[in-house]
């Protein structure tokens, strides 16, 4: 099974029936409704960019700082060892002398998907040269139709420092339309439309074609057509329409998460890539925090963006002390009652599955993990979204899956 790795591949472990006959009516998570306003207050990272009011300059100035990332993360720039030069030349586009107070008078929506940068740049930023995979200057890749609170410009103009439903950082200006209303795109964004339930769909715009992901809502969506913003040659919000493409699986609203409907979704996106911040050079992609919240986005729950915050929001069912041993992990895995459940270790999330043979499974986006090898340890590679054992990497210095978890998470 390409997508699978375990030593029980010969199970149904890819099939969603396979999973959900195993927790039928064993799911209870409260209405969307409900429980959304619990899950923003305790991750503290989720917001509504269209009711943001007045920012104060010096708030501004530390919410660029914090949007930053370490200079040693970005020591390369596009193949090139940053030299100070090009790094004071970086940090002056920030413009910081230039900081005003945000005054609630302007807002934008992404025309596309769009990404959202530590930095103004789109210069691909690595800790050293040989560094595969991961540009550290990507924050998160917005889905079309992101309402955002536009807070400041760079020094040339070019982008926007932006307050995001779930993030804060940079967009390029080119991909944002800006009104003073916020009601415009409210309005928009308040309609009824349908859950897109494919992995990926496109919409065809006026700005050419974009990529969507598992989850997006499509507002207005009518014979396949919606009204869709579009910029005037100031970068004013004006209004277009664009057509959805193909025929994409969609629901007219989110569906009651059953165990059944969650690991249809949960499994959808396997083989698809995996990419920090959701992109590769090769396109979009996934990374482990953004493939748990597409997921459960399509039944309404909105989850922070990274790892730390989802788990922070989310409620410990089972917790591991650091040392305890694996077979007691996979003791009180095994006894779990509730779903579903987010599976949490510093600097990764993943959806758990179930158990086979006394063996626990989780779907996750993942890069790479370690294995024993000719008395010392290897890298394997799988850089995609797979269902993988908790044994992996058992035996090594950094311990398997199983033994890395610091909690089991609900809802």
């Amino acid at each position: 099974m390409p997508h699978v790795l375990s030593p029980h591949a010969g199970a149904r472990l890819a099939d969603p029936e396979f999973w959900a006959e195993r927790w039928r009516g064993r799911f209870a998570p409260e209405a969307p409704a409900a429980l959304n306003p619990r899950l923003a207050e305790r991750s503290g990272a989720l917001w509504d960019p269209l009711e943001l009011g007045p920012v104060a300059a010096a708030t501004l100035g530390g919410w660029i700082e914090a949007a930053r990332v370490p200079d040693d993360w970005w020591a390369v720039l596009d193949g090139r060892p940053v030299d100070e030069a090009a790094r004071a030349e970086t940090y002056a586009r920030l413009n910081l002398a230039g900081l005003r107070p945000f005054k609630a008078d302007r807002y934008g929506i992404t025309l596309g998907r769009a990404n959202l940068r530590a930095l103004p740049t789109a210069a691909r930023g690595h800790k050293r040269n040989d560094e595969e995979g991961f540009d550290r200057l990507q924050h998160t890749a917005l889905e079309p139709l992101t309402p955002l609170a536009l807070l400041h410009p760079s020094r040339d103009g070019a982008w926007w420092f932006v307050q995001a439903p779930d993030y804060r950082g940079w967009v390029r200006a080119r991909e944002l339309a800006w009104t003073e209303l916020p009601g415009e795109i409210a309005n928009l964004l308040a309609q009824p439309g349908p859950v897109l339930l494919s992995p990926t769909a496109e919409l065809e715009t006026a700005c050419g074609t974009t990529p969507m992901q598992m989850g997006s809502r499509l507002p207005g969506l009518r014979g396949g057509m919606l009204a869709y913003p579009a910029r005037d040659e100031h970068g004013q919000l004006l209004w277009s329409k664009a057509r959805l493409v193909g025929d994409p699986e969609l629901a007219p609203e989110p569906p009651v998460l059953t165990p059944a409907a969650f690991f249809a979704r949960a499994l959808a996106p396997l083989g698809r890539p995996y990419g920090w911040g959701g992109l590769t050079p090769a396109g979009p992609a996934l990374d482990c925090s953004r493939f748990v919240q597409d997921v459960f986005k399509v039944f309404g729950y909105r989850l922070p963006r990274d790892a730390l915050a989802q788990c922070r929001a989310t409620r410990p069912a089972l917790v591991f002390e650091p040392g305890e041993p694996h077979a007691s992990r996979a003791r009180r895995l095994a006894e779990l009652e509730g779903g579903p459940a987010v599976l949490c270790m510093p600097g990764h999330v993943m959806l758990y599955l179930g158990a086979v043979e006394g063996c626990h499974h989780a779907v996750h986006a993942f890069w790479a993990y370690k294995r024993p090898e000719n008395g010392g340890e290897a890298t394997a590679a799988v850089r995609r979204v797979v269902v993988t054992s908790l044994d992996l990497g058992r035996g090594t210095a950094a311990g398997s899956l199983l033994e890395r978890l610091t909690s089991v998470n609900l809802l």
